[in-house]
């Protein structure tokens, strides 16, 4: 790829992935304050709007036109990745928002969903569970032939179900206003550093290039929400932290061999069962740096971070984080 060629592969994935998302959030979070409907409480009582997330599912229109755009410059592996995130950004972010809208408290957890359906109830947390494992398992074979895995059975199974489990992990992150954010960051930053040294071993194209491209491309929607999460005027909620988890999950597993995935899966796997028992918050608070990473940024960093949720049906933040642990689908 020409430094021109580069140049505007930059630009066009900076307007698309970048500046549009920062423009329907900047549009989008007013729109909704002057909502009755759409304002919630969060974890300390703050009134806030619900539906931020809904800039993922905006991300995922443009992820489109920018993979197939850089698959039209010749970045033929990285421009099929975030296709398939595009679509499956959609996706989550349609069975979060359905979630966000119409779902209940009462049941929650992987058990608690799965128990549901035994009894013959779909919850919508179950309607999720079931409707983004599809979607993940039909992203992973859609990677397949790109994956450094292959299109072995084997391997779109451990890698389907590793994007699930991580877009379940990245929403029991959202608990405190851009911990999930964060972790979104962290998670596509390694995605990103892993796919362009994957492209170039595969390729031979540029690793400063292709991590740039995809470094704009997957953090533009998370810079388009940070202000709004971080300042505790907006909440991503299920719309966006599950497909935020669903698309750093699979640009990983796409750059990864086959025991890495199963190791990543493992992990991620252990964090969602960990959730089950452990409140995450509990753990950060108790940790120095996880604490300061956590209310770093924050506007009520300067506020008590311990306290919960008096009243367990106020906040979207809230029930997901008690003693009992962090549970959420």
């Amino acid at each position: 790829m020409t430094l021109t060629t580069f140049t505007f592969a930059l630009v066009a994935v900076g307007v698309l992935c970048f500046g549009l998302p920062w423009a329907v959030a900047c549009l989008l979070v007013p729109a909704l304050q002057s909502s009755p409907a759409a304002r919630t409480r969060n974890w300390r009582g703050a009134d806030v709007v619900l539906g931020l997330g809904a800039v993922w599912t905006v991300w995922g229109g443009c992820a489109l036109l920018a993979g197939w755009l850089l698959g039209d410059l010749g970045a033929s592996a990285a421009s099929e990745v975030i296709v398939v995130a595009g679509v499956l950004s959609i996706i989550t972010s349609a069975f979060g928002l359905v979630d966000d809208a119409y779902g209940s408290r009462d049941v929650r957890g992987f058990s608690g969903h799965v128990r549901a359906l035994l009894e013959g109830s779909l919850t919508t947390g179950g309607l999720k569970l079931v409707g983004i494992g599809v979607a993940s398992l039909a992203a992973a074979r859609a990677v397949a032939g790109v994956a450094s895995w292959g299109g072995s059975p084997a391997g779109i199974l451990v890698a389907g179900v590793t994007v699930a489990l991580t877009a379940n992990f990245v929403n029991l992150l959202d608990l405190r206003p851009g911990r999930a954010l964060k972790g979104y960051v962290a998670l596509s930053c390694a995605g990103a550093l892993l796919l362009a040294s994957f492209v170039y071993r595969l390729a031979g194209a540029g690793f400063a290039s292709s991590a740039s491209l995809l470094a704009v491309a997957l953090l533009g929607p998370a810079a388009a929400c940070w202000r709004y999460d971080l300042g505790e005027r907006a909440m991503l909620g299920d719309a966006g932290a599950n497909a935020m988890g669903a698309v750093a999950g699979l640009v990983i597993v796409s750059a990864l061999p086959l025991p890495g995935v199963a190791a990543f899966g493992a992990a991620v796997l252990a964090l969602n069962l960990l959730s089950e028992r452990v409140s995450f918050s509990a753990v950060i608070e108790r940790v120095g740096v996880l604490a300061w990473l956590d209310a770093l940024g924050r506007a009520s960093a300067g506020t008590d971070d311990a306290q919960e949720p008096h009243d367990e049906g106020a906040s979207r933040y809230d029930g997901n984080d008690s003693a009992g642990g962090s549970r959420e689908v």
